[in-house]
C-alpha cells in the first residue's frame, strides 16, 4: 500500500472508533451528577428537591426537566419555577448538572411549611392609619386595610375608611399585570361624603368606577375609564354616568421635588347625569419644572377645563385655595370652565439625599373660573402672590403659604398630614 494512503486509512479507522463510542454513550441512560438551587430562602434544598422528585445520581428519564417544574409548580410555595438541564462536560454527554431556580410565596414559614388559611390572611393584611389637614377643607382622619398579594402577585384590595370633613368608606381593586395589554387595573365602590367649599352644602355620593391602563415608553400612560354615582347635594338627587380616556407622559423622578421634568396629561370625560344630556368635559394639565440657581428650581404649572354644555352644580370646577388660587379662600369663584396657571420659586435647604426635606417658597397665581358661553378672554381673572415654607420627613408632612389675594387681602393656607 502506497505511504500516502496510510494517513488516510487511519484517519478513517479513528473516525469510526469514535462515532461508535459516542453512539454508545449516547445509548447509556443521562445521570444527574449535580443539582443547584437558587432563589429558596426559607424552603430547605431538601424540600426543593423532594418536590421536584430530583435526587443526585439518579438517571434522567425523558420528560423529567419539564415534570419537576410542573411539581414545584403545584406544590403552592413557590410563585414562579424554572427547571434547566446543563451538560458537565464535552465529552461526556450522560453528565449532567439540573438548574433549579424558584420564587417563594410571601408568608411561607422556615422551613418551608404553608401557613394556615388564618395566619396566611394575617400576612397579607396591612394597615396604614392617617390624619390630615387639608385647607379649605378640614381635618380627616381615618385610614386604609389592605391584603397585599390576595389576586395573586401584585393584586391588592383596599379599604379606606376615613372621618371628619371628608367621610369615606369602601372596597377597591388594584392589580398590576405583567404582560398583556394592559399595565394596571383600578377599580370599586365608596360612599363618600364631602364638604362643596363653593356652596356649603354636603356632597353624598355612591360610587362606582373602573380604571383601564397602559404604561409605554417608560413616562407614558394611557387610560380608559369609567363610573357609575348616586349623587345627593343638598336639594339635588341625581344618577351620573361618566366614562373617558386620559393620556400622560410624566419624567419626574422625585415627585416630592421634581427638577429638570415635565409631566403633561390630556383628558376627555362625558358626563350624563339622569336629569339632563351629556356633556363632555376636557382637561388638560401641563407642569414643568427647571432647574435654577444652585438648587433652587422654577416650577411652572397650567391647566385648563372646558365643557360644552353647562354642568351640575355639583360638577362646576372649583378655583381658590391651596394648589389653585392662594390668597382665596377654597372654592371662591366656580364655573362650567377653568383656567389657572401659577408660576413658583422653590428654594430647598436640604440635600437631595436627605429623608427629611425644608425650604421656602416665592409664587404668584393667576386664575379664571367662568360659565359655559362665556369666553376667556371675558371672563375676570383672579390675581394671588406670595411665599411659603414646607417640611416633609418620612411620615409626616406640613405645608404653610402666606398670600396676598388682589381685591381680596391676605390669607394664610396650611396643609398638613402623617401618614403611616
Amino acid at each position: 500500500m502506497p505511504r500516502r494512503r496510510q494517513p488516510l486509512l487511519a484517519a478513517a479507522i479513528l473516525a469510526v472508533i469514535s462515532h461508535a463510542a459516542a453512539l454508545a454513550q449516547t445509548a447509556m441512560p443521562e445521570v444527574v451528577a449535580e443539582v443547584r438551587i437558587h432563589g429558596n430562602y426559607r424552603t430547605p434544598d431538601g424540600e426543593v428537591l423532594r418536590i421536584a422528585g430530583i435526587a443526585v445520581g439518579s438517571p434522567l428519564e425523558a420528560g423529567a426537566v419539564d415534570a419537576a417544574a410542573d411539581r414545584l409548580r403545584r406544590s403552592g410555595r413557590f410563585e414562579a419555577a424554572d427547571v434547566r438541564k446543563r451538560y458537565r462536560s464535552l465529552d461526556d454527554m450522560t453528565d449532567v448538572a439540573i438548574i433549579i431556580a424558584v420564587t417563594e410565596r410571601p408568608g411561607v414559614e422556615p422551613g418551608g411549611v404553608m401557613p394556615g388559611p388564618m395566619k396566611r390572611v394575617r400576612n397579607a393584611l396591612m394597615a396604614s392609619p392617617s390624619l390630615e389637614y387639608v385647607d379649605g377643607y378640614g381635618f380627616i382622619a381615618g385610614g386604609r386595610v389592605s391584603f397585599v398579594n390576595v389576586l395573586g402577585k401584585g393584586g391588592h384590595l383596599v379599604a379606606p375608611l376615613t372621618v371628619g370633613s371628608t367621610r369615606q368608606a369602601g372596597l377597591e381593586l388594584d392589580k398590576t399585570l405583567q404582560s398583556g395589554p394592559l399595565s394596571r387595573i383600578h377599580g370599586g365602590y365608596a360612599i363618600v361624603s364631602r364638604e362643596n367649599p363653593a356652596y356649603d352644602t354636603r356632597d353624598l355620593r355612591n360610587d362606582f368606577r373602573v380604571e383601564a391602563s397602559r404604561q409605554f415608553a417608560r413616562v407614558g400612560n394611557a387610560a380608559v375609564r369609567a363610573g357609575w354615582a348616586d349623587v345627593s347635594f343638598g336639594d339635588i338627587d341625581d344618577q351620573l354616568t361618566t366614562y373617558g380616556a386620559r393620556v400622560s407622559v410624566d419624567t419626574r423622578v422625585n415627585t416630592a421635588f421634581p427638577r429638570n421634568a415635565i409631566y403633561a396629561s390630556a383628558a376627555w370625560d362625558a358626563l350624563k347625569p339622569e336629569s339632563g344630556s351629556t356633556i363632555n368635559r376636557y382637561t388638560i394639565d401641563g407642569q414643568a419644572y427647571v432647574g435654577f440657581i444652585g438648587s433652587s428650581v422654577l416650577a411652572l404649572r397650567a391647566r385648563t377645563e372646558t365643557a360644552d354644555r353647562p354642568l351640575p352644580v355639583y360638577e362646576r370646577a372649583l378655583l381658590g385655595g391651596f394648589g389653585s388660587l392662594r390668597g382665596f379662600k377654597a372654592g371662591a369663584f366656580t364655573g362650567d370652565n377653568l383656567s389657572a396657571a401659577s408660576l413658583e420659586l422653590r428654594v430647598p435647604f436640604h440635600s437631595p439625599l436627605r429623608l427629611g426635606q425644608t425650604g421656602l417658597t416665592v409664587f404668584g397665581d393667576a386664575g379664571a373660573a367662568y360659565d359655559h358661553g362665556v369666553k376667556l378672554s371675558d371672563a375676570r381673572v383672579e390675581y394671588g402672590a406670595g411665599g411659603g415654607w414646607y417640611l416633609r420627613v418620612p411620615l409626616f408632612q406640613l405645608e404653610v403659604d402666606v398670600a396676598y389675594g388682589f381685591d381680596s387681602g391676605t390669607r394664610v393656607h396650611v396643609t398638613a398630614g402623617f401618614k403611616f
